[in-house]
């Protein structure tokens, strides 16, 4: 191995801590995950089309709660049932999503954060909630999809905004 020179060694440093310090969301393998998971989960809630979010599922995915767990076919008729619902009230509702860890390779990926879920009335008055959530995720068939979804406790919008963007 050749001799490094100390400008070289400098320049080696700082690629090495540029690369370190990117966001979250700006590895190549996050990316792909939210092109084909968390855009699309944000975008089914927005329209009310439990379809789509279905979509971003493994056939054989499992919701786990604090309640228990249940497949993702029984949570999807629950959640579908509560768009209806929502729908005919007049309210609408977003879905957003934070991450204190990412971690993953080519095939499976663990990620752990919060995700923040507004209802927003007739008159436009938003009633935001929080949750911790953690996803295990595989590439399946070409593109991501959720394997497990786990729902933890509510937390406030301080931890929300202690999260990166």
């Amino acid at each position: 191995m050749p001799h490094l020179t100390k400008a070289r060694w400098i320049r080696l440093l700082a690629i090495t801590v540029a690369v370190a310090s990117l966001p979250l969301s700006a590895q190549p393998t996050s990316a792909a995950i939210d092109a084909d998971v968390w855009k699309p989960v944000s975008a089914s809630v927005v329209n009310r089309d439990i379809v789509a979010m279905g979509r971003v599922y493994h056939p054989d995915a499992v919701l786990v709660s604090s309640t228990g767990t249940q497949s993702i076919r029984a949570a999807l008729d629950g959640w579908g049932k509560g768009m209806v619902e929502e729908k005919a009230k007049g309210n609408r509702a977003t879905v957003e999503f934070r991450f204190s860890k990412r971690q993953d390779n080519a095939t499976t990926a663990f990620e752990a954060g919060i995700f923040k879920y507004t209802v927003f009335d007739k008159a436009g008055v938003a009633t935001p909630s929080y949750r911790l959530l953690e996803t295990l995720l595989v590439k399946h068939q070409g593109r991501w999809v959720i394997l497990m979804e786990r729902q933890l406790d509510a937390v406030n919008e301080a931890a929300w905004n202690a999260l990166p963007r």
